[in-house]
């Protein structure tokens, strides 16, 4: 009886190793991807420097695959999104963020298209309205002479119309 609680002890310790393993290998993996999936976002807001128009995630290029490298490292340093971005503004300026900050002169990029848009509206809502205004005011004299329309015309302030 004391042989069979011992083994049952030595099977219950190595299971319990075992399944401690296996959870912190898991752990490890979920880390690792959760690293994985936070320098792919990070490197969307970036673009590639030697690049035209692909950010730092989609490019093949060595020089963002050492950015994507720099991303992996500071991150494991516990350094936040904020922090890694402005890393790389300090390096490459302004020009690597694939959306410009909503801040100074970069707020009239912001700002242009939609004041272009009402600017339009409006522009194109006084010639319509000028337009009605001369349509309005414009007498249709086809087919009738200077004597005729002005015995119309006559008629017309005699009534009142």
């Amino acid at each position: 009886m004391v042989k069979f609680i011992i083994k049952i002890k030595y099977i219950s310790v190595i299971s319990c190793l075992a399944v401690s393993f296996y959870l912190a290998s898991n752990s490890v993996n979920s880390f690792s991807e959760s690293i994985d999936v936070q320098v792919r976002e990070i490197s969307l807001h970036l673009m590639c420097p030697v690049c035209s128009g692909q950010s730092v995630a989609e490019s093949n290029a060595q020089l963002a695959k050492d950015m994507r490298t720099a991303i992996r490292k500071q991150l494991e340093q516990g350094k936040t999104k904020d922090e890694i971005l402005q890393y790389f503004v300090n390096r490459y300026g302004e020009i690597v963020l694939s959306s410009p900050p909503v801040r100074g002169f970069n707020l009239l990029i912001w700002l242009l298209p939609t004041l272009g848009i009402i600017l339009f509206g409006l522009i194109l809502g006084n010639f319509v309205y000028k337009s009605k205004l001369q349509n309005k005011n414009k007498v249709i004299r086809d087919g009738i002479n200077d004597s005729e329309f002005s015995d119309i015309e006559n008629d017309l302030k005699k009534y009142d119309l």
